[in-house]
């Protein structure tokens, strides 16, 4: 099943050959050549007023780029089949790394103004509304190089790391995967073929995780060479810009501590067991011997209905407006005004994700619904990110987007909430114990899998750093074992998921991103658990979080809200009522066999 909604990205360009577009890029290009010329070597000696004037057309500049490199990437991923949209991309990154390199000495020269000046410079009250995007800009000074090296960096990225991802992109948006099962053969994209390992039929998950094991291996080697080559080029990358370690950079860029990241990381291997005891409910419920791969998404019980998108979309808009009404209207625009593409088909990418543009636009949600109950919460999941941008809007662009550590925080709320919405049906105990269990492996996706696919990441990074080119064995090594720390002796990773790494975008677009994922998951179970003892009092205080969008550090954001996060004590907390979800699923299944 799968539904006929696409976005209408019209009021963005009217189709890839709109003029507007390139005379958009003309114009951003002439108003960035006039901005060097006027500032270029003169920062330092500016005045507040003047440096304030300075910075409002930088941003603005920075802004209005925006729309241009959006379109294309919205187009490429709603069809990367058609080469004019991949012609697209490449010629917008193009100008807008043109337009960049001459807006970098801006940010380098406010890195290297003397303390002094600085100070004086945030006494002007324009300035001042920017101090947080500032005070993080100055934070990266030890880490930035001459403007020549930067400039040399910005415009090798178009041929180096972003035509690999692209590389990526382009090969698993037009992979098929042939599943084979009783005589007959079925071709489907990616999103199709893993939408299989949530089949009822044993049969049908494992045809369907050979299918998908061959369609990568056939890719191998290219999959294998671009993560190679990434992991170097960031190497290469980390060594000229001093990071002491892979990961340095993305805490530094997303303004969370080491530290703080690997307490919430090592919080959550320790609770690896709760994944392992699942697991093994989870075969008795089956009445399996053993689970595989392919047995960790089957349901309980076959879903003998799927939901319309209309129905969908009516419990994810109820579930945010019974929260707040601001809320659930801002959520009913993207359906109203077509800012969701929903459609499965040939060539889009896989998965789902909401793109925020800037404060003065709105955001648009990619996804592919196949009308299982997962994808209900997925959609409340993307709406929430959505939601969040919209939230976000007077803030200033250059403090809009949140950190990606505060990322996840309006989509996995939203995600509980129409949960909730959907557990708080007159229910048979069976189908209520089916959500729950529903809810827990999402909750292990999003905690425990980011875990282990993040310590994967290290393992890459490091054994490349240290052992040269890896062959495809040692990363699949690495992967395999990676994984199955996660589910100890619950669950057998066979040798088809060795390879399985390979159709993941995050490690090759956002290296490192995924702790955000058990990050986010995590904070959002200590304010979901505030917003059942408070209630309506509640709603302000988290609806300000969003509005802050990137104008805090996270760790600030939590701690107008009473918590701390580097405190282990904190995420332990959120990982034990991960377990008593673990302790209400067994007892649930107990009173379903008491019915049986």
């Amino acid at each position: 099943m799968t539904t006929p909604v696409t976005w209408d990205l019209s009021d963005l360009y009217v189709g890839v050959e709109d003029p507007k577009l390139i005379a958009d890029l003309d114009r951003l290009d002439a108003r960035a050549a006039r901005f060097a010329e006027a500032y270029r070597g003169k920062v330092g000696q500016l005045s507040p007023p003047d440096f304030a004037a300075a910075l409002v057309e930088y941003e603005a500049i920075q802004r209005d780029v925006q729309n241009p490199g959006a379109f294309a990437q919205l187009v490429f991923a709603a069809d990367s089949l058609d080469p004019a949209h991949g012609a697209l991309v490449q010629l917008v990154q193009e100008r807008e790394v043109a337009i960049g390199r001459q807006l970098l000495f801006f940010s380098l020269e406010i890195v290297e103004l003397p303390d002094d000046h600085f100070a004086r410079l945030l006494e002007d009250p324009t300035v001042a509304e920017y101090r947080h995007y500032l005070e993080h800009l100055r934070s990266e000074r030890p880490h930035r190089l001459t403007e020549p090296e930067e400039r040399i960096l910005l415009e090798k990225s178009i041929t180096g790391r972003s035509a690999f991802q692209r590389l990526f992109d382009e090969t698993i948006g037009a992979a098929t995967f042939k599943m084979e099962l009783h005589g007959a053969t079925q071709e489907m994209n990616l999103s199709e073929i893993l939408d299989k390992q949530h089949d009822a039929d044993r049969a049908v998950r494992a045809a369907s995780a050979a299918a998908l094991t061959a369609g990568l291996e056939e890719r191998s080697r290219i999959f294998s060479y671009i993560t190679n080559t990434l992991a170097h080029d960031k190497a290469v990358d980390d060594r000229l810009t001093r990071f002491s370690h892979p990961e340095a950079s993305r805490h530094l860029s997303d303004e969370v501590d080491t530290d703080t990241v690997h307490t919430m990381l090592d919080a959550c291997v320790d609770h690896f067991g709760t994944v392992a005891r699942y697991y093994h409910l989870k075969r008795e419920m089956l009445g399996l011997d053993r689970l595989y791969h392919y047995d960790r998404y089957a349901p309980l019980f076959p879903e003998e209905s799927v939901t319309p998108w209309e129905e969908a979309r009516d419990i994810v808009v109820d579930a945010y407006t019974r929260f707040s009404p601001t809320v659930g209207d801002l959520a009913r625009r993207f359906f109203d005004q077509r800012w969701i593409d929903a459609e499965v088909r040939a060539g889009k990418r896989g998965g789902a994700f909401c793109m925020g543009i800037a404060p003065d636009w709105h955001p648009y949600v990619l996804m592919n619904y196949l009308g299982k109950q997962r994808d209900v919460l997925t959609l409340a999941h993307e709406l929430g990110h959505g939601i969040h941008d919209l939230l976000a809007t007077g803030q200033h662009f250059l403090e809009y987007h949140p950190s990606l550590a505060a990322a996840e925080t309006a989509s996995v709320f939203g995600e509980m909430l129409t949960f909730d919405a959907l557990l708080a049906r007159d229910l048979p105990a069976r189908d209520r114990l089916s959500l729950l269990t529903e809810q827990i492996e999402g909750i292990f996706a999003t905690v425990f899998r980011q875990t282990a696919m993040y310590r994967f990441e290290q393992c890459v990074h490091t054994a490349r750093r240290e052992e040269g080119e890896l062959p495809i064995d040692r990363i699949n090594a690495l992967w395999q074992e990676s994984i199955q720390a996660m589910f100890g002796d619950s669950v057998v990773m066979g040798e088809g998921h060795r390879v399985w790494w390979m159709y993941v975008p995050h490690f090759i677009h956002t290296p490192f991103y995924v702790y955000a994922y058990a990050f986010g998951q995590l904070l959002v179970i200590a304010l979901y658990a505030r917003y059942q003892r408070e209630g309506q009092e509640f709603v302000p205080r988290y609806l300000d979080i969003l509005r802050a969008g990137g104008s805090k550090r996270p760790a600030d954001l939590m701690a107008g809200a009473g918590i701390d996060i580097s405190q282990r004590a904190f995420w332990e907390d959120g990982l034990r009522v991960v377990d008593s979800m673990v302790t209400r699923a067994e007892e649930a299944w107990r009173e379903v066999e008491a019915i049986a």
